[in-house]
């Protein structure tokens, strides 16, 4: 792997150039000063709030004949009225940090003091090694190295040729701090209790510092003494052990799969930040951003909560949408290339938050709908949140829950194990008894829709006056990922031999739902009427769910691919993509549409335009899930298998003629690798279980072939 290391001249002038440092559980963020090291850090449950079951209010479930009634009769700006009142939550709720919901929050700031250490013309480096999971300063002739410990959960800081007077200090608000000989504790609550627990030894120049902390979050046990603890065992295993764990750990994970794309490493020996600069003229930064894509998912999540709007990483005490779980596309986006990517312990994490807000979406179900089964809107946090949101523009996607269904059901594809079933299989029931009961019948088509219900974040213009407006009757996404759902769950029902009326039920309404459309600009409808948007270039791009992540537009559906090529380019041409998140969702269009030069072009837009010199993502901003997009996009344009087929190099650009992947994952548990010159393959292999039948298709030819199958043009 040549292209895994991000370095810099220069320390970092803000928290955005800083270098990140996870192993899942903590984090570091590394700035490399000369004469202070700063490190921020972080831990997954610093969280503030708390369990609070009054979010839900049952006056929607009262109103909800009123604005169905108001909908189904057009008058949607009187519809609109009415769920700005009732269709929400009760209370500040997500917009309130302060309050049950909380907030993500930094676990501190460690400062390393070190006097004198200006010297004219010293050479200064600061890199960050992916496939060692580990960060260094060079200044002179000192040096200093940084990394966390997977097995050991601890943070590590050596410094070499420390000077004489070098001290420590910790700080945090809203804690108590204690500084002993060698030591720092921090206790406070968040409320939750937590500590941050700091030993470091100084001997013969040698700075040594591990570090670590803790919550009381799903643990009865004193955050301190789980410190303690904890650093007991890392200390006593010692740093040279821990620093050969970590390597070993990102380098076995990160080593599962290869992309090898031109030009890879010849720019490596050129600082990061100027590389960004001009990603036009480096196609090794796209393989570069690959791997610190992956990188960046191992270090946020494998503890007990997935990765949030920022990871692991935040400097903040109030973080921007509270760096939460957005379930409404962010979430989702995060994990989008777990699996390709042969990562697929990682999504544990988000498997138990599927399982906590499905048992709390059960009272959401019942108190704001009157309906059984389990609904979840557009947000969660640790404590489960599963109610509408403050305003229907946003709150009102009730369908955020079942998405977040799609990605078992991809475990089950790519795994091929039907105990992932067994386990989820009264959660995706769960989901599919809500909107069972939730559908209704449009009195102007018979289709059976969602209603009140929006499409995520968007609006259009009222008819009959003009106003901006969410609230209709069944839109777009909701019934892709309605349609999806109900697939899913007849399929698991067949492979685990569920037999009962309720899958009756389900396949009658299936063939009662709404088709996708085709509207006046030769567009995927995004509402179930011609409705004109008041945001044409908006950010979200819902109504193309079926194209990507879904399956439901592909090539075996040329009307609608081609309708879709053109929704995008509608969007674009109203400066859709102005977000990371939102550029990174179109680079998988593209690859879904097979078009690798336009893939590219908004690849390149993303280095260009939403991406910090740290290569973190923003929005703005900084929002992680534009680095996992990104990453999926680049798996997507090697390798796809969701459309019958595992096709080799999909949506191959131009300036990729020559290049390589090994490892990359297709469903049906089969490991890809290939090698291609001059866009054409010259030679391949694919590996699954034992006479496990598969198409292949490479070079415009279709393979049938079990197993395994390798071709070699050499």
């Amino acid at each position: 792997m040549k292209e895994n290391r991000l370095w810099y001249d220069a320390p970092a002038g803000d928290w955005n150039e800083a270098l990140p440092l996870g192993n899942g559980r903590l984090g570091m963020m590394v700035f490399g000063g000369i004469s202070e090291e700063h490190v921020q850090l972080n831990e997954e449950t610093f969280w503030s709030g708390w369990e609070y079951d009054g979010f839900d209010s049952p006056e929607t479930r009262a109103h909800l004949d009123e604005m169905r009634r108001l909908v189904f009769a057009g008058r949607y700006s009187e519809a609109q009225a009415l769920c700005d009142r009732y269709l929400v939550c009760r209370g500040k709720a997500h917009n309130d940090p302060d309050g049950p919901f909380g907030s993500y929050q930094t676990a501190g700031d460690l400062y390393i003091r070190l006097p004198g250490r200006r010297k004219r013309g010293a050479r200064y480096e600061r890199a960050l090694l992916l496939d060692e999971g580990r960060a260094e300063v060079v200044y002179g002739d000192a040096r200093r190295e940084f990394f966390i410990s997977y097995g050991y959960n601890t943070a590590v800081i050596r410094v070499t040729g420390c000077p004489e007077g070098v001290s420590l200090r910790y700080r945090r608000k809203n804690c108590a701090v204690t500084q002993s000989d060698g030591e720092i504790l921090a206790v406070g609550a968040l409320p939750t209790a937590f500590a941050v627990r700091i030993r470091h030894t100084l001997k013969d120049g040698v700075l040594t510092v591990f570090l670590t902390a803790a919550t009381a979050y799903r643990c009865e046990k004193d955050p301190a003494q789980v410190c303690a603890d904890t650093l007991d065992r890392a200390m006593e295993a010692g740093f040279d052990a821990l620093k050969k764990e970590t390597a070993a750990y990102f380098g076995e994970m990160l080593g599962r799969v290869g992309v090898t794309l031109p030009g890879s490493g010849e720019k490596a020996d050129t600082p990061t930040d100027v590389r960004l600069a001009a990603p036009e003229n480096d196609p090794g930064l796209a393989e570069l951003y690959f791997n610190f894509g992956r990188y960046l998912l191992i270090g946020s999540s494998r503890g007990k909560l997935p990765a949030n709007l920022q990871g692991i990483w935040c400097k903040d005490y109030k973080a921007p949408w509270s760096a939460d779980y957005h379930i409404n596309i962010n979430i989702q986006m995060n994990y989008w290339f777990a699996e390709v990517c042969d990562l697929p312990e990682l999504l544990e994490p988000f498997f138990g938050l599927i399982r906590m807000i499905a048992a709390h979406g059960e009272r959401t179900a019942r108190v704001a709908y009157g309906c059984p089964g389990w609904v979840a809107h557009f947000t969660t946090n640790p404590w489960g949140y599963t109610s509408l949101g403050c305003h229907p523009v946003y709150g009102a996607f009730a369908a955020a829950g079942a998405w977040c269904l799609r990605h078992v059901k991809e475990r089950w594809l790519y795994g091929g194990d039907d105990a992932i079933l067994r386990e989820f299989y009264p959660i995706i029931r769960g989901a599919s008894e809500f909107f069972l009961s939730y559908l209704v019948e449009d009195p102007r088509t018979g289709y059976l829709v969602t209603v009140p219900s929006g499409s995520p974040e968007n609006s259009f213009l009222s008819p009959a006056d003009g106003k901006p407006v969410n609230v209709c009757a069944g839109p777009t996404m909701d019934i892709s990922i309605l349609r999806e759902l109900f697939s899913f769950h007849l399929a698991a029902a067949e492979a685990l031999g569920v037999e009962d009326g309720f899958a009756e039920r389900l396949r009658g309404a299936l063939l009662r739902l709404p088709p996708l459309r085709v509207g006046k600009y030769g567009q995927i409808m995004e509402w179930p009427e011609e409705f004109e948007e008041a945001e044409p270039g908006h950010r979200h791009m819902s109504h193309l769910y079926g194209l990507h992540p879904g399956t439901e537009i592909t090539r075996s559906t040329p009307e609608l691919l081609e309708a879709a090529r053109k929704t995008i380019g509608r969007r674009l041409a109203h400066g859709g993509g102005h977000t990371g998140w939102s550029r990174a969702w179109i680079v998988n269009f593209f690859a879904r549409l097979g078009d690798g030069n336009a893939a590219r072009e908004n690849l390149l837009a993303l280095l260009k335009n939403s991406t910090l010199k740290n290569m973190f993502d923003t929005h703005p901003p900084f929002q992680i899930d534009g680095n996992f997009g990104g990453t999926a996009g680049i798996a997507e344009m090697l390798l796809q298998s969701h459309d019958g087929c595992i096709e080799l190099l999909p949506a191959l650009p131009d300036a990729w003629k020559d290049g390589a992947f090994e490892g990359l994952m297709a469903r049906g548990g089969f490991r890809v690798s290939a090698e291609w010159r001059d866009k054409k393959i010259v030679c391949c292999r694919v590996t699954g279980p034992a006479g496990k039948p598969f198409r292949l298709k490479y070079n415009a030819a279709v393979i049938e072939a079990a197993g395994c199958y390798e071709f070699s043009s050499q």
